[in-house]
């Protein structure tokens, strides 16, 4: 492959979000010695080959993943804001990036026993946001745990529910898809969620597809990543030990 255009700002990345909507890619995990202290650079796509810096965010330090989002959730301040939420290590951040040379911190989340504030997810809705942190397992000794914040009001999110799995696996990434939740749970294979009463704190596990059937230990072995998004409902999944899955639901 030869390359049509590059960004060289930033010497390495963790992972790259891209807002759909507003045409913007946003490097995240980048050098933590870069102008943004591993934050985010903000990369205007409006020619997709010729990437331009539009500005960047590191008040908070490195961030390991993130999403963002054009708002149309229920905080009427903030309708049609682009904001940016990232798993910053140690806390989540809700940022309000519309104007790129000037992002605005609306709110910084601590939670209790925090481990490693990893990546997470809105519902569809944008009213809440599934949050997994990736060593509580390991420090703390939970089962899985997911973690919900009510973000109804982005400048006051409160922890709604806390939801531990059935295994003592490791939470890894995970992805709404309309009224359910797609965990990749290291050594517990992946985990789909019912999340349709999730305003009532009901979260409940309606399947799994376990690539890792040696155990459910908290390790890191097994499933990486899930993608649940292709119209076909063919859902991919990464596995460390295994390899690439393509799975489907059986009913």
């Amino acid at each position: 492959f030869t390359a049509d255009g590059r960004y060289t700002g930033l010497g390495n990345a963790h992972n790259i979000v891209i807002n759909e909507t507003s045409g913007f890619v946003y490097p995240v995990g980048t050098d933590r010695d870069d102008e943004f202290n591993g934050g985010v650079h903000f990369l205007d796509l409006q020619n997709p080959i010729v990437p331009v810096l539009a500005g960047g965010w590191g008040l908070n330090g490195y961030t390991h993943d993130a999403q963002v989002i054009t708002y149309n959730g229920p905080d009427a301040d903030y309708q049609e804001a682009e904001i940016f939420v990232g798993a910053n290590e140690d806390l989540v951040v809700v940022v309000d990036i519309s104007d790129k040379s000037a992002p605005v911190t609306l709110a910084t989340l601590p939670y209790p026993n925090i481990g490693y504030t990893h990546q997470g997810w809105f519902t569809e809705d944008q009213r809440f946001f599934i949050l997994g942190d990736e060593l509580d397992e390991v420090r703390q000794g939970f089962q899985t745990r997911t973690l919900i914040f009510d973000m109804a009001d982005l400048e006051n999110p409160v922890l709604h529910h806390t939801y531990l799995g059935p295994t003592n696996a490791i939470d890894h990434n995970g992805y709404v898809l309309q009224d359910e939740f797609f965990l990749a749970n290291y050594t517990a294979g992946v985990r789909i969620l019912d999340i349709s009463e999730i305003e009532n704190s009901v979260v409940v596990e309606t399947g799994y597809f376990d690539t890792y059937p040696e155990n459910d230990n908290t390790q890191f072995s097994g499933v990486w990543s899930v993608y649940p998004y292709f119209e076909s409902a063919n859902i991919v999944v990464s596995d460390i030990n295994s390899g690439f899955f393509i799975i489907k639901k059986s009913n």
